[in-house]
């Protein structure tokens, strides 16, 4: 049988490429990708550098990262392509500079602009929080560097609180400290008036919403050191009686029907004014779904005393639904590329129906959500009577994109790489992306195109071309291959499913497995796949709270074009959770079994099989290095079982220590299943949250150790391990 990978001009491509990468000398073209990253990232390109005849701004002394952000900042909002700064550009840039740095605490902080006048002339002048200095009308600079003298940095040394009889002294400490550590720094105790304010508004409003409707918080700052930074605040509460919901009252003014909803549902809620908001809210979504955009809504309460010395409230809502209006037509315009089905397809509202605001914005939403557009919005005009035709004002975004990839794995260690996207392919907003990475052990090429919406559906087709060289513990692999899938979100449930089809060539070189059941030469394999998955953490990168479970499940077979003939299933489940005070627990467990029920095991290639170990597996090890063995040689699992535990203290925002337990057991054929040998590691580990995910620093030390196991691994990577 002729291979797939033979018969596919784009895995001819993928292959040459990669045979390129191989030839070429990894550490060189690592190099070459970081180099990239920063050009890229810094704003250094040649297309990217400032014109020689444009002002610009220059921020000093506050970090290399903060400097950069104020930086950023200040072209973002002076934007325009100015030859030179007036003075109000100038002062307005000095007080958003300030106005930041008091925000992070810096309340003594000052900006010093040494501003290079067009005349060849400079002056220095200095502002801070009082900014009652200002510059000659008639000023003109070609640029303005600002130093910054920072100060010290304000933070609660005390919070005295008062009064409080339904929170907790650390519960309402967490409305005025970031987080609630276990040690609280000065960081996350950061003191400002704005925040200080912010904070107390925030407390009052809970107590609001859980029914103590005429809660007062009072913040008074006691005393503060200029010299240290210490802050001394005192918080009074005055809670008042709890009120609820008694009964809910429409009362409809003018020609309109009656709302058929059951808003006695709100009874026995704890009052606030969040409570009327969402009634109010519910009336007018279903005056808009009858085509009533025009209805107004006008709430009122009375108040009374309960039986248990709670307060009773009695909401009454005055709706004059105002006349009914259908929509006549719809228009748009600023599609230069894009197809008019394509637009059409993603509006929920269409000629003859009732005019629906909430509808127009769910269209406006969906065509944002295409990513080809940089500006999406609406106007209405009236055509006669009762109707109004609707006009969609696109901005078509640049079609092109370029992106690196950067990253660092304790294994792989250095990568990097190239990523090239193109959008709103044959103006049906299809999009191909084409990505190299590279690293010092492995090198990936891949091709993928999109059609994200199949026939006007909410299933998405995608089609892959890819082929993968890496260095395994025991051996190199190739793959080379062709998926396409089939993709749908199910909003209600939460559930991502996909299933594909997929025909790949798995070579094995280089091999220093033992001489097991499992295919250790090449061969081409045919298989449909199907994947489920639902992800509920509050941070994918940086999860401290919820869960996600996947499952999947492939079947490959002689039948589907290949060469042989296997059944896999894997399932994982993470659960994230706080114990106390910045203390959190996480947990992991993944199980996955290969075997074939029609033919014999030692067709199975040997690429396929389980071999766990690593940053993100068990810990003691380094990639693949706890499958098993016999003497110094590893051997594929069919079936593996893997439980990773965590606890976790945060001291700070961004820094933590984790101690760790993983555990793996293994088993070598599917006739031992779930597994006949086990492994563990204990140890102990540093994160520092990034916006890429935690930067980590581990140590994983192995409890039963075979021989030739190591006694521990040390491990530096980026991202979360499960």
């Amino acid at each position: 049988m002729m291979r797939a990978g033979c018969t596919l001009f784009p895995v001819l491509l993928i292959r040459k490429l990669l045979s390129f990468l191989r030839l070429a000398n990894r550490k060189a073209v690592v190099f070459l990708a970081m180099a990239g990253f920063l050009f890229l990232e810094t704003g250094h390109l040649a297309f990217c550098k400032e014109k020689s005849n444009t002002a610009n701004w220059s921020v000093e002394n506050g970090g290399f990262f903060q400097n950069r952000k104020l930086k950023n900042q200040l072209d973002l909002i002076f934007n325009e392509d100015k030859e030179t700064f007036d003075s109000s550009d100038i002062e307005d840039a000095a007080l958003i500079l300030i106005s930041y740095l008091e925000g992070e605490g810096y309340l003594a902080a000052k900006a010093v602009g040494e501003i290079s006048l067009e005349n060849g002339e400079k002056t220095t002048v200095e502002w801070d929080s009082k900014f009652d200095v200002f510059l000659p009308r008639d000023t003109a600079a070609k640029h303005v560097r600002f130093k910054l003298v920072l100060g010290p940095r304000f933070y609660y040394d005390s919070l005295a609180i008062e009064g409080s009889q339904v929170l907790t002294t650390e519960e309402v400490e967490a409305f005025f400290y970031n987080e609630p550590l276990l040690f609280q720094d000065r960081k996350s105790k950061l003191f400002s008036k704005s925040l200080m304010q912010r904070s107390r508004g925030n407390l009052q409003s809970h107590l609001n919403t859980i029914g103590y409707f005429r809660a007062r918080v009072k913040t008074d700052l006691v005393e503060s050191d200029f010299e240290t930074g210490a802050c001394s605040v005192r918080v009074s509460i005055s809670e008042g009686k709890k009120h609820l919901v008694d009964s809910v009252e429409v009362n409809v003014v003018g020609d309109g029907p009656k709302p058929a909803i059951d808003l006695q549902k709100y009874q026995e809620q704890p009052y606030s004014r969040f409570i009327t908001q969402d009634v109010t809210r519910e009336l007018r979504n279903h005056y808009y779904e009858l085509g009533y955009p025009d209805a107004t809504l006008k709430s009122s309460s009375s108040i009374s005393d309960g039986a248990n010395g709670e307060k009773r409230v009695n909401i009454r809502v005055d709706a004059t639904p105002g006349p009914q209006i259908f929509v006549s037509s719809i228009s748009y315009s600023g599609s230069r590329e894009t197809k008019p089905s394509l637009i059409r397809s993603r509006l929920k509202i269409g000629p003859g129906d009732p005019l629906n605001p909430s509808l127009l914005e769910r269209s406006r939403l969906n065509l944002s959500r295409l990513g080809i557009f940089d500006r999406v919005d609406y106007e209405l005009e009236p055509d006669g009577d009762n109707q109004k035709t609707v006009h969609f004002n696109l901005d078509e975004r640049t079609t092109w994109n370029l992106d690196t990839i950067l990253g660092w794995g304790s294994y792989e260690q250095l990568r990097g790489g190239v990523l090239v996207e193109k959008l709103n392919i044959l103006g049906m907003g299809h999009r191909a992306r084409l990505k190299t990475i590279v690293s010092l052990k492995s090198q990936l090429g891949e091709f993928r195109y999109l059609v994200p919406t199949l026939f006007d559906s909410p299933v998405s087709l995608s089609a892959k071309v890819f082929g993968l060289k890496r260095e395994e513990v025991a051996f190199e692999r190739e793959d080379f291959g062709l998926d396409v899938g089939l993709a749908r979100k199910f909003d209600k449930l939460g559930i991502d499913a996909n299933t594909v089809y997929s025909i790949r060539t798995l070579d094995v070189i280089d091999n220093e497995l033992i001489d097991s059941l499992a295919n250790q030469g090449g061969s081409t394999v045919g298989s449909f796949g199907l994947r489920l998955g639902k992800d509920r953490r509050d941070s994918a990168i940086n999860p401290r709270n919820g869960y996600r479970a996947t499952s999947q499940w492939e079947w490959a077979s002689k039948s589907f074009g290949g060469e042989v003939d296997f059944q896999r299933a894997e399932m994982s489940f993470s659960y994230h959770d706080e114990i106390s005070r910045g203390l959190y627990w996480h947990a992991g467990f993944t199980h996955g079994v290969i075997g074939s029920f029609s033919e014999s095991q030692g067709q199975i290639p040997a690429s396929v099989l389980y071999y766990p170990g690593g940053e993100n597996s068990v810990r003691g090890y380094q990639r693949s290095e706890a499958a098993p063995r016999e003497g110094e040689k590893f051997k594929g699992a069919q079936s593996f079982v893997l439980v990773n535990l965590e606890l976790e203290q945060a001291f700070s925002r961004s820094f933590s220590i984790v101690l760790f337990l993983d555990a793996v057991g293994t088993a070598s054929t599917i006739d031992e299943y779930p597994f006949d040998d086990s492994l563990s590691s204990v140890g102990l580990g540093a994160r520092f949250r990034t916006f890429m995910g935690p930067l980590r620093l581990e140590y994983g030390r192995n409890l039963n150790r075979r021989e030739f196991d190591p006694v521990g691994t040390l491990h530096f990577s980026l991202g979360y391990p499960f």
